[in-house]
């Protein structure tokens, strides 16, 4: 990835959001999931969401929050409920990983659809 701009700004801003780990160094690539990889969950990811978009001018209007990230707290009730009811599971997270991150950035607008069709990751 270097040599591009937009990634290399991305990753920095990530860097300084994240901060570092405690452990290691913080190993960052295209296909690193931000709820997965980067354990950014509830309140922290809508924080980095929106601070992504207004420090890189992406149109993130309608940004899909609960399409990626999980809550941040535990709620043991009604995860007792949902290992016996599917009616009352959340439906499946989608990966939102950096290079989609990426590619709206070079876009300049968040755009669902087209940032989860399958893409080559070297293009990310």
């Amino acid at each position: 990835m270097t040599g591009d701009p937009t990634w290399t700004n991305l990753e920095a801003f990530t860097r300084e959001r994240l901060g570092a780990p405690l452990f290691g160094t913080l190993a960052l690539s295209p296909s690193s999931g931000l709820e997965e990889d980067l354990g950014l969950t509830g309140v922290d990811a809508v924080e980095f969401m929106d601070k992504w978009a207004e420090t890189f001018n992406v149109s993130a209007q309608g940004f899909p929050y609960a399409r990626y990230f999980g809550a941040e707290n535990f709620d043991p009730i009604g995860s007792v409920v949902q290992l016996f009811s599917k009616r009352h599971r959340p439906p499946a997270l989608v990966p939102l990983t950096l290079g989609m991150l990426a590619q709206a950035m070079r876009r300049g607008r968040w755009d669902t659809t087209l940032l989860e069709a399958p893409h080559d990751a070297d293009n990310a």
